[in-house]
Formats: C-alpha cells, sequence, structure tokens
C-alpha cells in the first residue's frame, strides 16, 4: 500500500520534485536554519548549567543498579542506528525534512525542561564519552548535569518513530530498550530522565507533523 505523508505532494521519492515545491524548499531552508542556529548555541547553554547548583534526586533504581562504563556500547548502538535511518530517509525528502525539524524540538524541548529543573548529576554518576559531541557541541566540557529529559533515548525514540518501515521497528524498539538500560547502568541519567524522553520524543515528532501540514 503506498504511504501518503501528510499533505504533501507525491514527490515521488525525488529530490527535484520536492524543491519544485515552494512550500518544501522554503521548510527545507527554515529547518536546516534554525537547527544549525541552535546547535551552536548548545555549547553556551550546557556551560550555563554546569556552572549552576541543582537538586540532587533520590532514585531508588539506580539505587540498586551495578555502575558501568558502557559509553562506547552506547554510541556504536545510537550512532549505528542514526546512519542506518538517514540512509533509509535521504532517498525521501519529506520523511527526512519531518525528521529534522523534530530533533530541532527535541533539542528546544531539552533546553527548555533543563533550563527550568537543573538538576545535580546522580552520585555514582559515570559521565558519557562521546567525543563527536563534546568537540562540537559541549566545547570540549564534560557536561553532566544535561539530565531531564535523556536527549540520547529521545533521539533513538525519534528513530523508531521515523522510520518508515515495519520491519525494522522492531530494531529501533531494541535499540531503544538498549540505550536507556545502558544510560541507566552507566547511572548517567536519573530514571525519570529516560522513562519521559520518549513522551517528548513522540510530542516533538507531533509538533513537527504539525508545523508542516500547516505551514
Amino acid at each position: 500500500m503506498k504511504m501518503i505523508y501528510f499533505k504533501y505532494p507525491d514527490f515521488k521519492n525525488n529530490w527535484q520534485d520536492a524543491f519544485s515545491s515552494k512550500k518544501f524548499k522554503t521548510q527545507f531552508v527554515i529547518t536546516i536554519g534554525v537547527l544549525l542556529s541552535l546547535l551552536t548555541l548548545l555549547s553556551y547553554f550546557f556551560a550555563f548549567i554546569e556552572s549552576r547548583a541543582g537538586d540532587q534526586l533520590h532514585d531508588v533504581v539506580l539505587s540498586h543498579l551495578p555502575t558501568y562504563n558502557l559509553s562506547m556500547m552506547t554510541f556504536i548502538v545510537i550512532y549505528s542506528a542514526a546512519i542506518i535511518c538517514l540512509i533509509n530517509l535521504l532517498p525521501r525528502p519529506v520523511q527526512l525534512l519531518t525528521a529534522l525539524l523534530a530533533y530541532f524540538f527535541i533539542l528546544l524541548l531539552r533546553i527548555i525542561t533543563i533550563y527550568f529543573w537543573p538538576l545535580e548529576a546522580p552520585q555514582d554518576i559515570i559521565p558519557l564519552q562521546d567525543p563527536f559531541v563534546e568537540t562540537f557541541f559541549y566545547g570540549h566540557t564534560r557536561i553532566t548535569k544535561d539530565l531531564f529529559f535523556s536527549g540520547h533515548v529521545a533521539t533513538v525514540c525519534l528513530l523508531f518513530l521515523v522510520n518508515p518501515y515495519r520491519p525494522l521497528k522492531m530494531f529501533y524498539a531494541l535499540v531503544v530498550f538498549l540505550v536507556a538500560a545502558f544510560i541507566l547502568l552507566q547511572h548517567a541519567h536519573y530514571t525519570i530522565d529516560v522513562l519521559m524522553a520518549p513522551l517528548f520524543a513522540w510530542g516533538a515528532y507531533q509538533l513537527s507533523k504539525w508545523c508542516l501540514v500547516s505551514v
């Protein structure tokens, strides 16, 4: 059965046809612009939150979990899943635009929630070590207070939501479970950060679809 996304015309998985639509071209350029602008501001925001005091939560789940350094496994899973998703979405202009805009909303929602609910890192935290993110977005600073909600779990939930193939849904569901488990076992986030991430990812995805239909 043919899948029709939102109210866009059928671009037949063709970028040339997509950019022949003024509406699509405008939304694509705006989305790339606001996403890149927000990404450039992240290092300043994270430097700010790292310098302020926050609440220390008593997390019953973390208190019963051992602590392991699973950074390498976490990012192997995340980046592998992201590359597979990107390969699937590259020939599909509307779906890729939806994913990019939803990712922008995830970042924006994280900035809002982190700003209004400052938290101290869990006591037994082993900070996640992501050389790519730390180099380009964290300003070479180890960030531990970007807690509520988990951006890594929200991102892999978004991969699940935007994936157009049902057979791959099981794969992305497994990715979500593994990343959530790895992050909790590393005590890199509180349990509530992980549990609420799928809800924010779903909200960002729905908001992205609404914007692309209504603009």
